[in-house]
């Protein structure tokens, strides 16, 4: 654990109390980089907490005001986050806090370890990111709930990682990237690879049985995969610094191998079709001899 996420993790223990005071407040837990114990100097402080009913802007703003904080934003209430989201500044530190009511957590989890809810909004898997959440959270306040809402996200369920899977395996012919390239289309090349990109780390996510996170701190993540193919990161970056014959070689073997990989520990995904349609090439068309000027 880095000194930065210890320290925050200390400031934590410090501000949960003044919240944790209100009875409304039901649990209260550390996520983001500090839990993962990977916080650095530009790391914010992200705080969840969980109450029996959700309070209202007004309401949250008046707890702040009480407790002293500064600079105090909230976000608009988003029916896809099913929470407040809120930022402010407190001992000096920027914090960002989730709230949720205890309901909400409840239907979230069974959505996904029962239903195996794999939408997005956005790019961001709004469900599995709150369960990665209390999966990964240092509790600060009534550890019995976080760890009942923990028992049930254990052990991933294998029918969500076949529907992550299955979601992801829908990319195009690759013929396609090769294409650009050879018309040095840099800009629709690179946005593509990052398309493509996303995609293949959303696969190796359900491959892995890994609630996904989000795209925040991937290395991370990454380095916790024991599914994927070798040196996946390195060769990632390849894809992106190198030049971009190279950089779209090295994308096709990275998918290749994934695939090789999904047939290997999910056999009862099929995937011929995908392979079909990602091997399939382009026509060319060339000019007939008489048509030549």
């Amino acid at each position: 654990m880095t000194e930065h996420s210890v320290w925050r993790i200390s400031l934590a223990h410090k501000i949960a109390p003044a919240f944790t005071a209100n009875s409304k407040v039901e649990a209260c837990f550390v996520f983001g980089s500090a839990a993962l114990g990977i916080s650095d100097q530009y790391s914010d402080l992200e705080l969840g907490f969980i109450w029996s009913q959700l309070p209202s802007a007004e309401e949250l703003q008046a707890i702040a005001q009480s407790v002293g904080v500064k600079e105090w934003e909230i976000e608009p209430y988003g029916e896809a986050k099913q929470a407040w989201l809120e930022q402010f500044y407190m001992y000096g530190m920027k914090v960002e806090a989730g709230h949720w009511a205890r309901d909400t957590i409840d239907n979230i989890v069974v959505d996904v370890v029962e239903r195996y809810d794999v939408s997005q909004n956005g790019l961001l898997f709004e469900k599995q990111a709150v369960v990665s959440h209390l999966q990964r959270g240092v509790v600060l306040y009534n550890e019995d709930l976080i760890k009942h809402w923990q028992t049930q996200l254990s052990p991933y369920p294998e029918e969500l990682a076949v529907a992550m899977v299955r979601k992801h395996l829908k990319f195009r012919p690759f013929d396609g990237q090769h294409i650009l390239t050879e018309r040095h289309e840099i800009l629709m090349l690179y946005e593509n690879n990052c398309i493509i990109v996303r995609w293949l780390l959303n696969l190796l996510f359900g491959l892995n049985h890994i609630y996904h996170p989000g795209f925040k701190w991937t290395r991370y993540f990454v380095e916790e995969m024991s599914i994927k193919p070798t040196d996946f990161f390195t060769r990632v970056e390849r894809v992106f610094q190198s030049d971009a014959a190279s950089g779209t070689h090295e994308l096709r073997q990275l998918l290749e191998e994934a695939f090789d990989l999904v047939e290997q520990h999910l056999p009862q995904v099929d995937l011929k079709q995908q392979r079909e349609m990602f091997n399939r090439l382009y026509p060319k068309w060339k000019l007939s001899v008489e048509d030549q000027p």
